[in-house]
C-alpha cells in the first residue's frame, strides 16, 4: 500500500487543544509583533530552519528570548511597514509521544508593504506591495513545565506570489536582511 495515514492513539483532546492554542499564539504574535505572546509560545531553546524558504538563512538555534528579539526585530517581522497574516490550516499530527509532538500545518503567510507616509497603526493603511506564501509548516512541540511549547519551526514553501524578500526590506537605511 502507498501512503499510510498516521492516526495518533495517544493524543488527548487536552493536548490537541494545547497544541492548537500554542501554534495560534505564535502566529498571532508574528502578526501583532507581540513579543510577550511570541515568548509565551516558545520552549527555552528553539531551532528555526528556513532552509526550504530562504536557503541562505538555513537552520539556526536560538534561546527563546534571542529568537523573539531577532524575529520581531528590523531584519524580519519587526519592519514597521510590513503587515502580515499567518493562517494555519488543519494540523496533521506526524508523531505523538509524551515528550514531543510533531505537527505539519497547511499555512498561508500573507505579507503586505504599507504605503510610506500612511498611518501604519491604522488597519485602513494602504498596502502598496504584496507577497503571499503557501507552505507546509512543521512545528515540533515539547513539554515545558507541563505545557506544550514550540521547539522547532520548519516551513517548506509550496509557492510564493510577489517578491517575498522585497516586501520585507528595511523601513529605511541599508538592507539588513542578509
Amino acid at each position: 500500500m502507498g501512503f499510510e495515514i498516521y492516526i495518533p492513539e495517544n493524543l488527548t483532546f487536552q493536548d490537541y487543544l494545547a497544541i492548537c492554542q500554542c501554534a495560534r499564539t505564535l502566529a498571532d504574535a508574528y502578526d501583532r509583533k507581540d513579543k510577550q505572546r511570541l515568548r509565551a509560545s516558545l520552549a527555552p531553546d528553539i531551532i528555526v530552519d528556513y532552509s526550504l524558504v530562504v536557503p541562505a538563512w538555513g537552520a539556526k538555534s536560538f534561546t527563546a528570548d534571542g529568537f523573539v528579539e531577532e524575529w520581531l526585530g528590523p531584519k524580519h517581522l519587526g519592519v514597521k511597514a510590513l503587515a502580515t497574516q499567518h493562517l494555519l490550516g488543519i494540523p496533521y499530527f506526524k508523531s505523538v509521544s509524551e515528550e514531543e509532538i510533531v505537527v505539519e500545518w497547511q499555512q498561508m503567510a500573507s505579507h503586505g508593504r504599507r504605503v510610506e507616509g500612511e498611518d501604519f497603526a491604522s488597519p485602513m493603511c494602504k498596502i502598496s506591495e504584496t507577497s503571499d506564501g503557501r507552505s507546509w509548516m512543521t512545528q515540533t512541540f515539547v513539554k515545558v513545565e507541563g505545557a506544550w511549547r514550540v521547539r522547532i519551526i520548519k516551513p517548506e514553501v509550496l509557492y510564493h506570489t510577489g517578491d517575498f524578500r522585497q516586501i520585507g526590506r528595511p523601513d529605511e537605511g541599508p538592507d539588513l536582511r542578509a
